[in-house]
């Protein structure tokens, strides 16, 4: 399978972790205090451990993020080489470990249903291990760029040799997913082409076919937002293409300039985005030297968060709320939306939570 490589291999066994005053979310209740509009609180801090206990905030929230996504229940739900929950009480507990190696994408559907991509299908997986098939059959894939119908039998279709990613559901419950070229909509046992990069004759890749990267978002409207890497390696922030319920599809709208980003807007490489609670979308995107978050919504950008691009974390205590524009931590690759905050993940070893309220 084609997908982003984690760079370490780790396994753990399931555990519950209370999180203690060495990097781990414990103490007493006192402590955790929600962050106002402005402020971003660090949730957890994964660099603890990555044995025994400790390891399990490590294994399911450092590292490459692979699926991050707030449930239906409120708690923050993380996939790297364990899938992991933040429970309410702050201690971390890992869900599964081996049956989600090589996994990828992730929708919270209950704390016992998770729809995740893994060897070229879409499963729906429970807490015990067990996983039932949704999209997909083993075989041959199809070749990137090849033409794709406008429906077809969820079960007896070939993907692409592209990970399937779920990144999120439309209002009627269709689960959408991305692979290689192609967005999916999945729902009663069929698939319904979303949307299809079209080829793009300059690009350098073998293919010379745009590819859909992972952390694509879909918002409360239906309207999906799709990363989309023209040369294979990297998405810009001015190739996102926002795709609507009735098939039309745009380039994502926002201003040649937005306050407090130096930096040209559309030559953003984009690393993650998550849908709003209305018809606007937040993009985690990495600059020259700084990273940012914005919210953009009928054409219109505001910066959301702000790091400079750093290697101390000497700042980053558990419970502590910071300045959203002035995060002293490094910022974490992922971010997935919940009603109390952004949640932010991957690639550095914390958690945060943006206040957007």
């Amino acid at each position: 399978m084609t997908r982003r490589s984690r760079g370490w291999l780790a396994a753990g066994t399931a555990a519950v972790v209370l999180l203690t005053s060495g990097g781990c979310l414990g103490h007493s209740n006192d402590k955790w205090k929600e962050p106002t509009n402005g402020q971003t609180e660090v949730l957890l801090n994964a660099e603890a451990g990555h044995t025994g206990s400790a390891g399990s905030a490590w294994l399911g929230f450092d590292g490459a993020p692979d699926g991050l996504a707030a449930g239906p229940d409120g708690r923050v739900y993380g996939l790297s080489a364990s899938l992991v929950v933040i429970e309410k009480d702050h201690t971390a507990k890992s869900i599964l470990d081996d049956e989600v190696h090589s996994a990828g994408g992730l929708i919270v559907q209950s704390e016992n249903s998770f729809v995740v991509g893994k060897g070229g299908q879409v499963l729906r997986m429970q807490a015990d291990g067990k996983s039932f098939v949704l999209a997909g059959t083993p075989g041959k894939s199809r070749k990137l760029g090849q033409p794709v119908p406008e429906t077809a039998a969820a079960k007896d279709y070939h993907f692409s040799d592209y990970l399937p990613h779920p990144f999120g559901t439309r209002p009627d419950g269709s689960i959408l997913f991305s692979e290689g070229d192609v967005i999916w909509q999945l729902k009663a046992g069929r698939l319904t082409r979303v949307y299809q990069a079209p080829r793009e004759r300059n690009a350098p890749g073998k293919s010379g076919r745009a590819v859909i990267g992972d952390g694509s978002a879909v918002d409360q409207s239906g309207t999906v937002f799709a990363r989309i890497s023209a040369d294979q390696t990297s998405e810009k922030l001015g190739e996102v293409v926002a795709i609507h319920r009735d098939g039309s599809t745009a380039k994502l709208s926002f201003p040649p300039r937005i306050t407090g980003v130096t930096e040209e807007p559309a030559a953003l490489d984009v690393t993650w985005m998550t849908g709003d609670d209305g018809n606007g979308v937040y993009v985690r995107a990495a600059g020259h030297l700084v990273d940012y978050v914005f919210h953009m919504a009928s054409g219109k950008a505001k910066l959301v968060a702000k790091a400079p691009h750093r290697t101390s974390h000497s700042d980053c205590r558990e419970g502590r709320s910071v300045d959203s524009l002035k995060l002293p931590c490094p910022m974490p690759w992922a971010v997935a939306y919940s009603p109390e905050g952004l949640i932010m993940a991957g690639n550095a070893p914390f958690v945060l939570k943006v206040a957007t309220k």
